[in-house]
């Protein structure tokens, strides 16, 4: 298990990255004084998402999506904490220090290199086969109508009939036992020893977005009983349920495609490559939560285009159940159904590019194959079927995140059912549930409250603050949150808003601090110095009119000594030359 990434690199991620420069490679910025502002991608309407280049922080007068560069990929990619660091580390090419609860002799980072590093060479002999050790293998692919341009951009190669190429290699490396294994490329018999996997196949180096080959995919050349095909065995960087074929190839076109076509197999997302339709295939398994995931981190359009087969009709209907929690009312997903025993690999080459193309731009809507695939062999005519359709229909229609999406759904199932009084049909629904409570973005303004604000802002004000324990020792509400801040400033002077705010992700302060970041105080830029000393004098007076309170509630109470008159005295001089 992977410990935790330490806050020093964080601190250093966040000091390489430009938040400028990340979020310009994914939409266009325009520069508006000091800072830039480009139209929202978070909702859809026309509110502008604001990026300061001091603080390295967005955020949007709309929806109030804020945050530093991990923030906005986990918003827009919709990536975790975790792989938003990763993603960063890999943009500026350096590796995650993770801190080890315990040693281990080869920690899972090393091997996850090792591994790759390996895959790659590998590919390197299987493309070397392709053309030099069977003249089968490379005319079948072009039989396939697959080119020699789209060979060498798909890095596809050969495996040969020997059982022991792949093995000799690895262990020429004088690498581990376990690496050998690791790789997925190696089998172990009864008797103990190693063989390849892999004999005389087709090979399809599986991609990761970053180019990162995490396996391999081989197709038989002969009629032996074995599979059609067969994929690496899973390993540190290898999970067949979370890979998608073609995703690095389709993002090197474009970082953000307008739509995505999924496709069933390794051939059809070749045959459509030759064409300039970029599609990802899912690797012989049936689509699940990460593969949605993954595919809307790419894009919000969606079109799924399986096989004319029974089992391509089978998980048409099974995609559809499975990405309705995933629609939001930005999403669109679509399906091309093609004729019976046809994929698209077929039919490209039968019918040509343009044929298949008007298919492509002419997919069917899910919510028409939605009420069509329910509501067939029903006669919406007898009440039973109308019943039969609203209780069929309205689990499903509940499981969608997208209110716009809900309120069409609902309305078209209406006139389907012919329910069309509002009140009877809300109560058919049963959808009106308590709303949340929305984040108050109202606070009150208050000394602590700007304090704290402006250090957010403007982290370099702690320096001003030479003694942090005499502040610790005030009486005043929030205190301790504004010397927090002051001893992580202390301690790392040079931190920037973005970099700070990172010391309280996931805390309850976490979400309060990111809108005190972004906190219009009215208070002019040239005006920040001496508003924050003026916030101090107002905190200090605030401290010693509690110490007035305290000795008059006890004098009233029990009366005072002489010290404590003396120190009563004292503070009132005090109160009196600080308001003068």
């Amino acid at each position: 298990m992977m410990g935790k990434i330490p806050k020093y690199f964080i601190q250093e991620l966040l000091e390489r990255t430009n938040i400028i420069d990340l979020i310009n490679l994914r939409f266009k910025l325009k520069k508006i004084g000091e800072n830039y502002q480009a139209l929202c991608p978070f909702h859809h309407e026309k509110h502008h998402l604001l990026l300061s280049i001091k603080k390295q922080f967005f955020y949007c007068f709309g929806c109030k999506v804020h945050g530093n560069a991990i923030d906005f990929l986990m918003e827009y990619e919709k990536l975790n904490f975790l792989d938003s660091i990763t993603e960063l580390s890999t943009l500026h090419n350096i590796i995650i220090p993770f801190k080890e609860k315990k040693q281990k002799k080869l920690n899972i980072i090393f091997i996850k290199k090792k591994l790759h590093t390996i895959l790659s060479e590998i590919s390197n002999i299987y493309q070397k086969n392709l053309f030099s050790s069977n003249p089968i293998a490379y005319q079948y692919l072009l039989k396939r109508g697959i080119s020699k341009k789209i060979i060498y951009r798909f890095l596809l190669g050969y495996a040969t009939f020997q059982n022991n190429q792949i093995k000799n290699y690895i262990e020429k490396k004088k690498l581990e036992p376990s690496i050998l294994l690791d790789s997925g490329l190696i089998i172990i018999n009864k008797e103990k020893k190693f063989y390849d996997r892999f004999r005389n196949r087709i090979m399809f180096p599986i991609r990761d977005k970053y180019g990162n080959i995490n396996g391999f995919g081989g197709r038989k050349l002969n009629n032996i009983n074995q599979p059609k095909y067969l994929n690496s065995s899973e390993n540190p960087i290898f999970y067949k349920n979370k890979n998608l074929y073609g995703i690095y190839e389709l993002t090197v076109q474009t970082l953000k495609p307008k739509q995505i076509i999924v496709v069933e197999g390794y051939f059809d997302v070749l045959s459509l490559a030759q064409y300039n339709i970029y599609a990802v295939a899912l690797l012989g398994t049936v689509i699940n939560s990460e593969h949605c995931k993954k595919l809307f981190q790419i894009s919000d359009n969606i079109i799924f285009c399986y096989d004319g087969d029974h089992a391509g009709k089978k998980t048409n209907w099974i995609t559809l159940n499975l990405i309705l929690p995933f629609l939001k009312d930005h999403r669109t997903v679509k399906f091309i159904f093609l004729p019976e025993n046809e994929d698209p690999s077929s039919i490209i080459l039968k019918e040509g590019e343009e044929n298949f193309k008007k298919e492509y731009k002419n997919p069917k809507y899910y919510i028409h194959f939605l009420f069509n695939k329910i509501s067939k062999n029903m006669q919406l005519g007898k009440i039973e079927d109308r019943i039969q359709l609203s209780r069929l229909i309205l689990p499903l229609i509940n499981k969608i995140p997208g209110k716009n999406i809900k309120i069409h759904l609902q309305k078209l199932l209406g006139e389907k059912t012919g329910i069309l009084d509002i009140y009877q049909f809300k109560k058919l629904c049963n959808t009106l549930k308590t709303l949340k409570k929305p984040f108050n973005t109202f606070i009150k303004k208050t000394p602590i409250r700007l304090l704290i604000s402006l250090l957010l802002q403007n982290p370099e004000l702690a320096k001003e603050i030479k003694n942090i324990k005499k502040i610790n020792k005030f009486h005043v509400v929030g205190i301790n949150i504004f010397v927090d801040l002051l001893k992580i400033l202390h301690k790392n002077p040079n931190l920037a808003t973005n970099q700070l705010i990172e010391y309280y992700r996931n805390s309850k302060l976490e979400k309060i601090f990111k809108y005190l970041i972004v906190w219009n105080h009215m208070i002019g830029k040239n005006k920040i110095y001496p508003t924050f000393l003026e916030l101090l004098k107002k905190i200090k007076i605030q401290n010693l009119e509690y110490k007035y309170t305290y000795f008059l509630t006890k004098e009233r109470k029990e009366g005072l000594n002489i010290t404590e008159k003396k120190k009563l005295w004292k503070i009132n001089q005090k109160i009196v030359k600080h308001k003068i």
